[in-house]
């Protein structure tokens, strides 16, 4: 402890000190700053990266997350093609669509549940028999 203190004392006789405490202090400020102002900035901007999808399947996702009580959700859609169905997350196109899976936070909600159909049934012309909603977890 003494040897601290016979620090501070030498260091006090130092013309000047307090300018040069305060400029360390000022620019270990600034330097804490912009490193989490960077941080910050760059998981923003990978959250909204993995968030929007191209295609429909990511209008559709932004649409339904934007209605009051769906929240996060994830959208499915299988096309007709022939006598089989195939799988497609990133075509533009509403023929041929046989059903709709969307898994949302809100999905176990009777009303949410509604506006989710409703929209579907509105955005793809399709019927509510060929939409399927689930709860994510």
């Amino acid at each position: 402890m003494e040897k601290i203190k016979k620090i501070v004392e030498k260091c006090k006789k130092i013309k000047g000190f307090e300018i040069i405490c305060a400029l360390v202090i000022a620019v270990i400020a600034i330097c804490i700053y912009f490193s989490v102002n960077a941080i910050t900035s760059n998981s923003d901007k990978s959250q909204t990266t993995t968030q929007k999808q191209s295609g429909l399947v990511g209008e559709i996702q932004d649409i339904l997350s934007g209605i009051e009580g769906v929240g996060d959700c994830q959208v499915l859609i299988t096309y007709k093609a022939g006598q089989d169905t195939q799988e497609v997350d990133n075509l533009n196109s509403t023929d041929n669509i046989q059903g709709v899976v969307v898994v949302a936070r809100g999905g176990n909600d009777v009303l949410t549940r509604i506006k989710i159909v409703n929209a579907l049934c509105t955005l793809l012309k399709i019927d509510a028999n060929n939409i399927q909603i689930f709860e994510m977890k």
